[in-house]
């Protein structure tokens, strides 16, 4: 299984992606809807969410494989 990516792409949507493209975009109006269903896929296929800034630079990731890492809301991690 590949990386799930949350981006934005051209105009104001967002989209959750596989990083090897093997599945459809996912499209949302805003980041925290794409973040959340981002989440919910990568949490399920136990890979890395990686979302980006608006740039395009890597923003943050988040871990749901093995070694399993949550973000709590504070922005710290959290090993279970």
């Amino acid at each position: 299984m590949s990386d799930v990516h949350v981006l934005r792409i051209e105009g104001l949507q967002w989209v959750v992606e596989r990083a090897c493209g093997s599945e459809g975009r996912l499209l949302f109006p805003n980041r925290e809807a794409a973040i959340a269903a981002g989440t919910a896929k990568a949490e399920e296929d136990r890979v890395d969410l990686i979302v980006h800034m608006r740039d395009g630079r890597v923003g943050r990731r988040i871990s749901f494989g093995k070694d399993k890492v949550r973000m709590h809301p504070s922005g710290a991690c959290q090993r279970e």
